[in-house]
């Protein structure tokens, strides 16, 4: 009964891509995959506007899961995906070389993950500088937990994020790794924590006081929009498998079905001279939080705010349709 279920539930999905198929082909509408999170809803609006108002496209954005927006690009029912995560898809190199879609431009590529702490901290503390240095500031970043604490007695606490991130299991080996990082092990325990808001949470409040925190977090996120955080070194060579060394970035890329350029070339020449950084999103999630906004009215605030960006991405008559469109909604 089971494989019963499951073969239906395979069959049901199977159909309603090969409907978006055939409504693409019908339609001749640019339709773009996205995940749920913010970011990636940002980057699909400012794509969306571009594309509607600068190249007279019509574009549909389709909200699916990964294996659904391979499968999508694989058979033309998705047209793009604006902001892939190429290291974390395993088959990405497979997919590219076997024509299942095609890799027409890199978005951002300093995605910056590993321990951070407060920019307040190290103003006062310029030789704070990597994470070996921490063993020298162990006074800063007291245990909560412990009463009395002592730093010459007990360990401090480094916070991480939820135990099932893949991630989290790295930084667990780090603070395990006794023969490259024995001072670590000796005197910081690596705390992680269940939820990304209780992580979150503990930033905030150290904030707020002007208190010592070192943790682990990641860009682009609007936390790091929201504050000044110092990304610590390690100069160590890179090996997950030990927990050793600095995080390398990923490139997030743009991705097209085959043929779209074919299809869309001007479209395709605008994403693949569409590049942006951490930095941008950052900016962009910490303002709708401060302003309490949808992704589809910051990119409008984005793109309002930064022609100097984005009207290198597209031909001079893109430009002044998109301008005129903006000006139109003031």
């Amino acid at each position: 009964m089971k494989l019963l279920k499951k073969f239906f539930l395979l069959m049901t999905a199977l159909v309603v891509v090969l409907s978006m198929a055939a409504c693409q082909y019908e339609t001749n509408t640019i339709v773009i995959a996205e995940g749920d999170w913010d970011s990636n809803r940002f980057y699909n609006d400012v794509v969306k506007f571009i594309l509607e108002e600068g190249y007279g496209e019509e574009v549909e954005i389709t909200e699916i899961g990964t294996q659904g927006m391979i499968l999508g690009l694989s058979n033309g029912s998705i047209d793009l995906n604006v902001e892939t995560w190429s290291e974390n898809m395993a088959t990405y190199q497979d997919d590219i070389e076997a024509g299942n879609y095609y890799e027409i431009g890199i978005n951002f590529d300093d995605n910056y993950q590993g321990l951070y702490i407060p920019q307040y901290i190290k103003d006062e503390y310029p030789d704070l500088v990597s994470v070996e240095d921490l063993v020298d500031y162990k006074f800063l970043f007291p245990d909560p937990e412990v009463t009395g604490w002592d730093p010459d007695e007990d360990k401090a606490v480094v916070y991480g994020g939820p135990s099932s991130w893949s991630i989290t299991e790295f930084f667990v080996k780090k603070f395990a790794n006794s023969d490259v990082y024995p001072d670590l092990v000796e005197n910081f325990d690596f705390r992680p924590l269940e939820s990304t808001a209780t992580l979150n949470t503990t930033i905030v409040s150290a904030y707020d006081e002007e208190a010592g925190w070192v943790g682990y977090y990641w860009e682009p996120t609007d936390i790091m929009g929201l504050y000044d955080m110092y990304l610590l070194e390690d100069d160590h060579t890179y090996d997950v498998d030990s927990g050793v060394g600095f995080v390398p970035t990923n490139n997030v890329t743009i991705i097209g079905r085959d043929g779209f350029g074919d299809q869309y070339p001007e479209a395709e020449a605008f994403l693949a001279k569409m590049s942006t950084s951490s930095a941008v999103v950052n900016e962009v999630l910490a303002y709708m939080v401060e302003n309490d906004l949808e992704t589809e009215d910051a990119a409008i605030w984005w793109l309002d705010n930064n022609e100097d960006m984005w009207s290198t991405w597209v031909t001079e008559d893109a430009r002044t349709l998109i301008r005129a469109a903006l000006d139109s909604l003031e």
